[in-house]
């Protein structure tokens, strides 16, 4: 049931087509063309190169980061079984997927049962598997038996 952010690489292929091209327009453009306000515009495209580079390496490292964390949790914490008591909506939406409330009563291998509360977006795809009743399997935090990760 997890989630794994992904790469969508058409549209970094794109920002690459954009970034080659304001570099190459920084020199094509005649040293004496200046910007609105009077800088030169070979220096424009090439900061705006530069920009774009940038904002795109900080998405890659941001996936990377977030991939190698989930990977962390799945190979370091414990499977356990959960039985959804409550589920009710926070408000919150992120990227039109719900953030939702819920409570569990969490049977772990190395904590006593307990129930928790725990939050996390879920794609509307799996709202049907959630219901309150059912028994599904989460990730427990060794060291924290209230820190948890629906799959």
């Amino acid at each position: 049931m997890g989630i794994r952010r992904g790469m969508n690489w058409s549209v970094f292929g794109i920002f690459a087509v954009i970034i080659v091209g304001f570099i190459i327009a920084g020199f094509f453009v005649s040293s004496d063309a200046k910007t609105d306000d009077g800088h030169p515009l070979n220096i424009f495209f090439w900061a705006m190169a530069g920009m774009f580079l940038l904002s795109n390496l900080g998405i890659l490292a941001w996936v990377g980061l977030s991939n190698r964390r989930r990977d962390r949790i799945e190979k370091t914490w414990f499977d356990a079984q959960a039985e959804i008591l409550e589920v009710s909506e926070t408000g919150t939406y992120i990227n039109n997927q719900p953030k939702l409330r819920f409570r569990f009563y969490v049977n772990s291998p190395v904590h006593p049962p307990c129930e928790v509360v725990h939050k996390q977006v879920i794609p509307l795809t799996l709202l049907a598997q959630l219901q309150v009743g059912k028994t599904i399997t989460v990730k427990v935090n060794p060291d924290d038996p209230q820190d948890i990760m629906v799959l």
